[in-house]
Parts: C-alpha cells; sequence; structure tokens
C-alpha cells in the first residue's frame, strides 16, 4: 500500500512538474480546450432549452376552435362530437358563450367597461383541446379547415415552427458541428504532450530499459492531459454560465413576449449541472485520450 501510494504520489509529481516546463503550451492547450468546449456547450444550451420547451408546450392548449357565433346549440354540440372522435386528442374542454365574455372581460381588465353592453349570443363557442404530439397538429388543423362550422383556429403557429426547425436542425448538425472543435483540441493537447515526451524522450528510453512499468511512465503524461482538461472545462464553465446568465436575463422576457408566453430560456441552475458534468467529462477525455495517443511510440522499445 505504501509503495502504491508513493507510486501516485510520484505520478502526480511528475505531471505537474511537466505542465510547468511547458507552461506556454499548456496555457495554448487550455485555451483551445476552453474554446472547444464552449462551442459544444452552445450547441447544448440550445438543445436543453429546445427540449425543454417542446415539453412545456406540449402541456399548454395547443389549439382553440371557434364556431360559427350564428349557429344553434344542436349544431354546435354536433360540431363538437365531430372533433371528439378524431384520434390524437388528449384533453378537451368547451368554452360557452357566457365563460368566453367573462375571460374577454377579465383579459381587458380596467378597459372591459366596453364590454358590458355585449350580450353572450354575440360571442362565439369554442373549444381548446391538446393533442398527445405535438407534430400531429399540422394535419388536424388541415381537417379542422375543412369543416365551414369552424370561424376561426387558434395555434401557436409561429412558435411550433421556430421551434420544430431550430431543434431539428441542431439535432442533425450540432454534434457534427460541435464535434469538430473537440478533435481540434485532442490534436492540440496531443502536440503538447508530444513535445514534452520529445524532451524527455531519452529519459523516458533509460526508465523503460531499467524495467519502470509502461503505467509508470504513461500516466504523469496522461495526468497532465487531465489536467489540462480539467482547467479548460472549469474556464469554459464559467464563461458560459456567464454568458448564459447574461442572455437569460437581458433577452428571456423578449423572447417570451415576442413567442407569446409559449417559449422561455431554461432557468440557468436547471442546466449548471448537466453543462458542468458534460464538461468535465469531455475535458478529461479530451487530455487523456490527446497525451495517450502521444505517448504511446516512445514506450516501444
Amino acid at each position: 500500500m505504501k509503495m502504491k501510494l508513493r507510486t501516485v504520489n510520484f505520478i502526480f509529481k511528475e505531471g505537474l512538474s511537466n505542465l510547468l516546463r511547458n507552461k506556454l503550451m499548456f496555457f495554448a492547450s487550455c485555451a483551445i480546450v476552453t474554446a472547444a468546449l464552449m462551442i459544444l456547450g452552445v450547441f447544448l444550451l440550445v438543445v436543453l432549452n429546445f427540449n425543454e420547451n417542446i415539453k412545456a408546450l406540449d402541456e399548454k392548449p395547443q389549439i382553440q376552435v371557434y364556431a360559427r357565433y350564428d349557429m344553434a346549440d344542436a349544431e354546435v354540440d354536433a360540431l363538437e362530437a365531430a372533433i371528439r372522435a378524431q384520434p390524437g386528442i388528449k384533453e378537451f374542454s368547451r368554452i360557452s358563450r357566457g365563460e368566453a365574455l367573462e375571460r374577454a372581460i377579465e383579459l381587458l381588465g380596467e378597459n372591459s367597461d366596453i364590454l358590458y353592453e355585449i350580450e353572450p349570443d354575440y360571442l362565439p363557442i369554442s373549444f381548446i383541446m391538446k393533442l398527445d404530439e405535438s407534430d400531429m397538429i399540422y394535419d388536424f388543423v388541415l381537417w379542422l379547415e375543412e369543416i365551414p362550422d369552424i370561424a376561426k383556429i387558434s395555434y401557436p403557429k409561429r412558435t411550433i415552427d421556430l421551434i420544430a426547425r431550430v431543434s431539428n436542425w441542431t439535432k442533425v448538425f450540432g454534434t457534427v458541428l460541435a464535434g469538430i472543435p473537440i478533435l481540434f483540441a485532442v490534436f492540440i493537447v496531443s502536440n503538447t504532450i508530444r513535445i514534452a515526451v520529445f524532451e524527455r524522450r531519452n529519459e523516458i528510453s533509460i526508465m523503460r530499459y531499467i524495467g519502470a512499468t509502461e503505467q509508470l511512465i504513461r500516466w504523469p503524461f496522461i495526468v497532465e492531459g487531465m489536467i489540462t482538461g480539467i482547467v479548460g472545462a472549469a474556464i469554459a464553465f464559467f464563461a458560459t454560465g456567464f454568458g448564459y446568465n447574461f442572455v437569460e436575463n437581458s433577452f428571456s422576457p423578449e423572447m417570451a413576449n415576442l413567442t407569446d408566453d409559449l417559449f422561455r430560456l431554461v432557468g440557468a441552475g436547471s442546466v449548471s449541472t448537466v453543462l458542468l458534468l458534460v464538461y468535465l467529462f469531455i475535458g478529461v477525455g479530451v487530455g487523456a485520450v490527446g497525451s495517450a495517443r502521444s505517448i504511446s511510440k516512445y514506450l516501444r522499445v
């Protein structure tokens, strides 16, 4: 056990000393890892936000259908039965003429005086419904538009279009585009470690010939790469967090107003844990892979 602890101590000391001997390349590697992780983090935040907002959208009434205001109750009942018979409807509610007037008065607030002389009979009966899946909306709306007794169909088309397009684009291309800087970071870290290995190639050869294990030679360089990855991940996390907080505080209210409160940025606290874990995992992985790639050829005797 004592020997193992001494070996671990040696590995970490050697890893840190390697970093101190190559400060310039260490800082360059950290900068590249930080930049790569921040690019990845932007894509990750976009995906998380769109996924969360799509879930929130599924929890909101998606379609409101207004019957013609001059329809008789029996005709409205028949229309309701026809709509209810369609598959994929998760929730369904009917808004009477009286309820519609009450909602209009509540919506107008202080200006509701203009509605006091309006009779409920002048307002249409409407149906509010939620579908099982958001992607069913378009086909369902097309079917509703063929019904002549429906005067108006209201649904968040603009927001749904935006969310669908950006979410699909991000899922398809985000991983590929984010992978490019990660590969570049592996290459930079690998070259940084390769310089350190080259400077100590004679020492490594001697250690190899006198019987030092591959692990004893390899692990100080892997530790060096992992420390580089951790430092880069920490810088990227704080920089991304600061930037996301700024965007959330500055633009979230405007974005909610623009999309009729159907799209809001997810709170920074909700995504920070995921972001930190992803950064650390990839940062350590990039450093370890880059280091292992560099040291391999010097371990052949």
